[in-house]
């Protein structure tokens, strides 16, 4: 039978979704293996084999696509883990990636973290200036050569980075992207003099207007491109080892796969790509459930990570922001904080109080319960001491948890604050459940969305857990609980449903009203290039779609508003409704009357994504046949603690596996896949629809009620 396989790497857990020709669905859930996170990768698809009664080489070979979402790239830039990269620039730009940007020393931080300047700093180089060098050359600003690249300088400046030992070398030029010739010319002096070296170059990989963000990209993709691709070239083997049947393909962070050869050449892409695929995956499914405004929310083991689904469509940014460093590269607008199932509670000294998070206790040695060696208090901590997790139902009885040792570290803390464990646990509840509805205010009400405009998708080992507090904080009716089961892995499953994407860009600063005939030129460039890179991969040009966006801004102005562009043939009057088109989107941002056309318009950037299916997911679905679940789907009580209560109740418990769809369940309840624990809180009621999914009506519950 054959197989789409996804598999998923977070900081806590590995995660593997196998899905089979009729739609089943089998998963896996396996302790990542941060030492070498390739074994943890072949262990979850042990693990989904032995599922379905298969050797790993019996999957391997029944296995038409093999798709991976990554944190490789993320963890050598967080990590500083990352190869030792050489940079080759402009004379007299050498200093451009070390000052960087006057916000430089801020980018990136929470609210929380802003409010301690004095303690902000730059991030630590991730090219030092003994490893610049300076080249004599200079192109204008409209492509004509005023200086000609200085070959024997250039060469001195390759030998000195090549003796120095560096593992690659980013060439970043100013104003290459309206002229690479001098890039292309050092990229073919490194070839010669320095063989085997990672090479970037700025035009590349990213071709745009700016020069620090430009730079950024370029030497980023070089730190780490050689890890990455190491990694990428064990899975291969491995996985050819196996007799692998189909491609093997990596999420990129523009929420599409791309092949192992260009993930190699653009490993840039690969950074935050795990949480890309969630978004994905809610598109997808939010798709068939009729859903086209979702707030995508998971919970791992380490992050709480949100994006948006908009009009259907996951919502984007062209800006990324990662370690401070920031630069131009597309991708799914995905944020993240510190809360997650292994997210620290502690006391602080400073302001008298109860902390959760950022710091985590990741899979080792894990949350206290794990009994690895944890020794501080953790939000799963928290669950298990409140009766939400039972501690022998871990990853569906795989596992048992030592309550003991959590309600015995709760306790510690507790006494600090002057709370008894009960108490404790539930305030480390009430942190975080609100830290996470905060950043769901700022992805959605700073940006001009109402989130009671959408259903909120619930998915991670922690996220159906939480999502009923959070959800409701916002004013959010609805909570979709994903597959249930699969709920736990369903970035896997987001990466294992995901198209092929290729996105090209290319600025042109055009001032409106727009000249129609440059802008077909340049959309007619960007097509070419986007087309053929797909045909390089196999897929012929009939089989791609292309959509385009513009980024616009008033003249003055350096924030821009993605704009759609028209396909296919346009007329004047399509150009002509370009700038209507950003006043309206202007103003949905940023208030009524706030768009000032009146100082100008102009166009920066046109883009061209390209998707190219490859063979989806089918999911099943059935007749709404339950109503109140069988005696086979209960089991036995818990005594749980429930803090809108203020007591302990004894509250139902149901397996996941034996409800049916149109099964209903009030809250307070307790729902158990097996690699998830669904809270329903009091004044909630769950359904399990056609498809499988828990969907959570969160009742008449007001902001404040907890």
């Amino acid at each position: 039978m054959p197989y789409i396989c996804g598999v998923d790497i977070g900081g806590t857990f590995t995660d593997c979704v196998l899905i089979d020709q009729q739609g089943g669905v089998t998963i896996a859930k396996t302790p990542s293996t941060p030492s070498d996170f390739s074994d943890g990768f072949f262990e979850s698809l042990t693990q989904a084999a032995k599922s379905r009664g298969l050797s790993l080489g019996e999957l391997m070979q029944d296995t038409v696509t093999l798709s991976h979402g990554t944190t490789v790239a993320t963890n050598a830039v967080v990590e500083h883990r990352g190869s030792k990269v050489g940079l080759l620039t402009t004379a007299g730009h050498g200093d451009a990636i070390l000052i960087m940007r006057a916000f430089g020393r801020v980018a990136g931080l929470t609210p929380a973290e802003l409010l301690r300047f004095s303690a902000a700093d730059k991030p630590e180089p991730i090219v030092p200036r003994s490893l610049i060098r300076e080249v004599p050359e200079r192109i204008d600003s409209v492509g004509e050569v005023v200086v000609e690249l200085n070959e024997e300088e250039a060469v001195r400046a390759i030998g000195e980075l090549r003796d120095a030992g560096v593992d690659g070398i980013a060439v970043s030029l100013l104003w290459s992207f309206r002229n690479p010739v001098h890039e292309q010319r050092l990229r073919e002096l490194i070839e010669e003099h320095a063989p085997g070296l990672f090479i970037t170059c700025s035009n590349e990989l990213v071709p745009l207007l700016g020069e620090y963000e430009r730079t950024v990209a370029t030497v980023l993709n070089n730190y780490v491109g050689p890890i990455t691709s190491s990694y990428i070239d064990d899975i291969e083997r491995r996985a050819a080892e196996g007799s692998l049947a189909g491609p093997f393909l990596l999420m990129q962070c523009n929420g599409g796969l791309a092949a192992a050869e260009t993930a190699r050449r653009s490993a840039l892409l690969l950074l935050q790509s795990g949480p890309s695929g969630g978004i994905v995956g809610s598109q997808f499914l939010g798709g068939l459930m009729g859903y086209d405004n979702i707030i995508a929310t998971d919970m791992g083991g380490t992050t709480f990570d949100v994006g948006l689904v908009h009009d259907g469509l996951p919502a984007r940014t062209s800006t990324t922001i990662v370690d401070q460093y920031e630069f131009f590269v597309p991708t799914i607008d995905v944020k993240s904080i510190g809360a997650g199932g292994g997210s620290i509670a502690w006391y602080d000294e400073v302001r008298e109080g109860l902390r959760v998070g950022p710091r985590s206790a990741g899979a080792q040695p894990g949350p206290v319960c794990y009994g690895r060696g944890g020794t501080e208090p953790t939000v799963t901590d928290a669950d298990v001491v409140l009766g939400y997790v039972d501690p022998d139902y871990f990853l569906g009885g795989r596992a048992t948890l030592d309550r003991d040792a959590a309600w015995r570290a709760v306790e510690g803390l507790g006494k600090r604050l002057g709370l008894d464990p009960l108490e404790t646990a539930a305030g480390i509840n009430r942190i975080v459940d609100h830290n996470m509805a905060d950043l769901i205010r700022r992805e959605t009400i700073e940006k001009g969305l109402d989130p009671r405009d959408f259903v909120v998708f619930t998915y991670g080992g922690a996220g159906a857990g939480h999502s009923g507090v959070y959800a409701a904080e916002l004013g959010v009716s609805t909570v979709v609980v994903p597959l249930a089961d699969t709920a736990s892995v369903w970035s896997a499953l987001g990466v294992a449903s995901s198209d092929v994407i290729h996105i090209h860009q290319r600025d042109d600063i055009l001032p409106a009203p727009f000249d129609r005939e440059r802008l077909r030129a340049s959309r007619d460039a960007l097509a070419e290039q986007t087309l053929a890179e797909f045909e390089t991969e196999g897929f012929a040009r009939e089989h791609v779609h292309l959509r385009w966006t513009a980024d616009i801004r008033h003249r003055l102005q350096v924030h821009v508003v993605e704009v759609p562009f028209p396909e296919g043939e346009f007329t004047e009057v399509d150009v002509e409704a370009l700038v209507p088109e950003f006043t309206r989107r202007y103003e949905d941002l940023y208030g009524k009357g706030t768009a000032f056309t009146a100082a100008g318009v102009e166009l920066v950037t046109l883009r061209c994504t390209g998707s190219a299916t490859v063979r989806k997911p089918t999911l099943s679905r059935a007749a709404e046949s339950g109503g109140e679940p069988s005696e086979r789907a209960r089991v036995a009580p818990r005594t749980i603690y429930w803090p809108e209560l203020g007591k302990e109740l004894e509250t139902p418990i149901f397996r996941a596996e034996h409800l049916v769809p149109g099964d209903v369940v009030e809250g307070p309840a307790v729902i158990e896949p097996t690699v998830t624990t669904i809270v329903v809180r009091p004044g909630q009621t769950a359904r399990v629809d056609e498809l499988g999914n828990i969907v959570v009506s969160l009742g008449d519950v007001k902001r404040g009620d907890r």
